[in-house]
């Protein structure tokens, strides 16, 4: 029994040495490589615009291509119609080769 008292702190010490050893070389990587094989992108709300701002938008783009001197033709602006409210979404796919190696580089794996 005394000798296990003797090599306790001894013995302690090595196991967590040992675990800590574990974690960084077997189970931070594979966590890392696991976060890193999808890319999460993140599409922003969209307010979207009722009539009356789609009727004011095409009467100011209108008068913009009024103003213009020049002979090119005036494109009104794609947000001079009437567009619904969106909620924002967040969309997952599989990362692509090169956004794993930069992951992986950002992590210190490569």
């Amino acid at each position: 029994m005394e000798k296990f008292k003797k090599y306790k702190e001894i013995f302690i010490v090595a196991v967590v040495i040992l675990g800590l050893a574990f974690y960084w070389f077997q189970l931070r990587p594979t966590m890392i490589k696991k976060e890193c094989s999808w890319f999460t992108q993140v599409i922003s709300a969209d307010a979207g615009i009722t009539k009356e701002q789609a009727d004011a938008m095409r009467k100011e783009s209108l008068e913009q291509c009024g103003k213009r001197s020049t002979g090119m033709p005036c494109l009104l602006d794609k947000y001079s119609e009437e567009r619904d409210p969106q909620p924002g979404k967040q969309i997952t796919r599989d990362a692509t080769k090169s956004e794993y190696d930069a992951c992986l580089r950002r992590n210190g794996l490569l």
